[in-house]
């Protein structure tokens, strides 16, 4: 298992003190969610122009976030769009290997990040024709995003993976935009009213003990749905089904 985390903010001007706030929460819940991988953590922080910042070493998110480095990238301003965190457990492909390690930028269209595993990356790879940089599976993943044009065309070549899955992703020719795909690995969101901000997290109790003090408000995420939050409009999203073949039918599954 990995771990999944981040947050979107509403297209309105934020004060200093709440994008520090916004900064320490995304922190926080990176932390607990180094309970789910502690062989490699990142950060991507996407940017309203389509640009990005990028940090990822293997090793625990403490480390990650004892560096000088983070903290500059997470010096948030009301460009900022998303961020997108994730603490990894690897399975396939050597956290060494920094590629193999998340957020995943493939091309310049998907910064994305991943839970679970792509049991037929190889036989996609081939028969799809895809370009490979890395090892791990999940790259598979978000070049079949990259492929797509839209998010029809992605959930039909979703329909082709076969393993588990849940992703959270950001089209990087549409920043103010973040998916969360949402399948048969645990995901929950959050909407935070005084931040303007909806966050993540791979479980639902790390939410809560990251905006303890806080009002806020959990979101229904069906599984087996890729939900789509605008930062024009966070309580504004979509969601729509979208299926594998995954080893659990979805009625089997717990929240």
């Amino acid at each position: 298992m990995c771990g999944l985390t981040g947050i979107i903010l509403e297209r309105k001007r934020h004060r200093r003190e709440e994008l520090r706030a916004i900064g320490g929460i995304f922190t926080e819940l990176l932390l607990l969610n180094q309970k789910r991988g502690i062989d490699a953590a990142g950060v991507a922080v996407v940017r309203r122009d389509s640009t990005y910042r990028l940090l990822k070493r293997p090793g625990p998110a403490e480390g990650l976030v004892a560096e000088k480095l983070y903290w500059r990238i997470l010096d948030l301003d009301n460009k900022v769009t998303a961020i997108l965190g994730h603490t990894r457990q690897k399975t396939r492909g050597t956290q060494r290997n920094n590629r193999n390690n998340h957020p995943i930028v493939v091309g310049r269209r998907v910064c994305g990040t991943h839970n679970g595993t792509l049991a037929n990356a190889d036989h996609l790879t081939r028969t799809l024709r895809l370009p490979r940089a890395a090892e791990v599976d999940s790259e598979v993943l978000f070049r079949l995003v990259e492929r797509s044009q839209d998010d029809r065309e992605f959930r039909l070549l979703l329909a082709r993976c076969r393993g588990r899955i849940s992703a959270a992703f950001v089209r990087l020719d549409e920043p103010g935009k973040l998916r969360l795909l949402k399948g048969d690995m645990p995901l929950y969101a959050a909407h935070i009213p005084s931040l303007r901000a909806v966050a993540y997290a791979s479980e639902a109790w790390m939410l809560a003990a990251a905006l303890d003090g806080r009002r806020f408000r959990m979101l229904e995420l069906d599984h087996f749905t890729l939900s789509v939050f605008d930062c024009r409009g966070l309580l504004d999203f979509t969601q729509q089904d979208a299926f594998f073949r995954a080893p659990y039918a979805p009625e089997r599954l717990g929240t």
